[in-house]
């Protein structure tokens, strides 16, 4: 499993202006500890209160992994080759490579050797280019918040496993068309959409199948 870390951090602010800290919530980043580079996924950056006059708390909430625990691969998308990661089976893409993410992404059950089993927090969160994601058989769970933000129209998923899809997944994407996430079904092949303690109860059972290989 990531590691969470937490942290406060105080702003001074001037007048009305309020300051953010310089990370924002779905970033994905590479940071160096001790000259090892560790992946890091921002989960929530939220202000928290005043301390005194004009200084502020931030709380910021990040989700990471060690060396070991991510791979750096290349994925071909819509034709051109795209720099991602995959931590613990959940693939995704950096913030500084998202916008080469462009039109139609297949979420392939294996990279190389690399295999994939699901879709990261924020995996392609705020990909402003991507317009489809298709889902390989194999690739059976997306996590909170992995397409939200994007460009997508459409999605497709396999006829062989279902697909659990949490109900974040696919927030403020205005370009899919209106659907009740828990009953309509839209889109082809299997997949299930929930959230809260039934998702949790999903991913506890998706990793004793299929994440302890």
């Amino acid at each position: 499993m990531p590691h969470l870390i937490t942290y406060t951090e105080e702003i001074e602010e001037h007048g009305y202006c309020q300051q953010r800290p310089d990370l924002r919530t779905g970033d994905k980043y590479l940071h160096e500890v001790d000259g090892k580079k560790r992946l890091r996924i921002v989960l929530t950056v939220r202000f928290d209160r005043y301390v005194w006059e004009n200084v502020a708390q931030w709380t910021t909430v990040i989700e990471e992994y060690l060396e070991d625990e991510y791979t750096l691969c290349t994925l071909s998308v819509d034709g051109a080759d795209v720099p991602v990661f995959v931590a613990h089976g959940l693939l995704g893409v950096l913030t500084s490579e998202k916008d080469k993410i462009r039109g139609e992404l297949i979420i392939p059950s294996r990279i190389g050797k690399t295999s994939v089993k699901g879709v990261a927090r924020y995996g392609f969160y705020d990909c402003a280019n991507l317009t489809k994601v298709i889902f390989s058989p194999m690739v059976v769970i997306a996590y909170e918040y992995a397409f939200a933000k994007s460009g997508i129209k459409d999605m497709a998923f396999n006829d062989e496993v279902s697909v659990m899809v949490h109900l974040t997944a696919v927030d403020d994407c205005e370009n899919l068309p209106k659907f009740d996430r828990i009953f309509d079904r839209p889109f082809p092949g299997l997949y299930l959409i929930r959230g809260g303690e039934i998702f949790q109860k999903w991913e506890e059972d998706l990793r004793k199948l299929y994440f302890l290989d």
